[in-house]
């Protein structure tokens, strides 16, 4: 995950779990058949506000589907729509843009448990 927007307000951070939250329940609840998807099954990391709160990163982990483009295709379909429910549910001046953004440091934490196992067996066999 990129920390750019560099959230340090108890603001922001109440902000930032109020859209995770909303979020999480909007996501699970939509019928996303006409983009392709029968069940969309995925795990919000994170979100990030920008400062100005405009702009709002939100980290994914789909489950159970490995076919992550489509996933990405079928969320910015519905952003639009997605952001006006969000306007409904929260009460915020603004309603950020919402980024949505793969979270892939699952992945890298797997990759470099891998390498430290090989590693702590080569060290084994010396």
């Amino acid at each position: 995950m990129n920390k750019d927007f560099n959230n340090s307000s108890h603001r922001l951070l109440r902000v930032n779990e109020l859209i995770k939250r909303e979020l999480s329940s909007l996501l699970q609840g939509m019928e996303w058949e006409e983009q392709g998807i029968k069940n969309l099954n995925l795990t919000l990391t994170d979100v990030e506000c920008s400062k100005d709160i405009r702009i709002a990163k939100i980290y994914y982990i789909p489950t159970g589907m490995k076919n992550s483009q489509s996933i990405e295709k079928a969320i910015n379909s519905r952003k639009k729509e997605i952001r006006k429910y969000l306007g409904k549910k929260i009460h915020l001046k603004y309603i950020p843009e919402l980024r949505f953004i793969e979270d892939n440091s699952f992945d890298a934490f797997q990759k470099t448990s891998e390498i430290l196992e090989k590693l702590s067996k080569s060290k084994r066999e010396i």
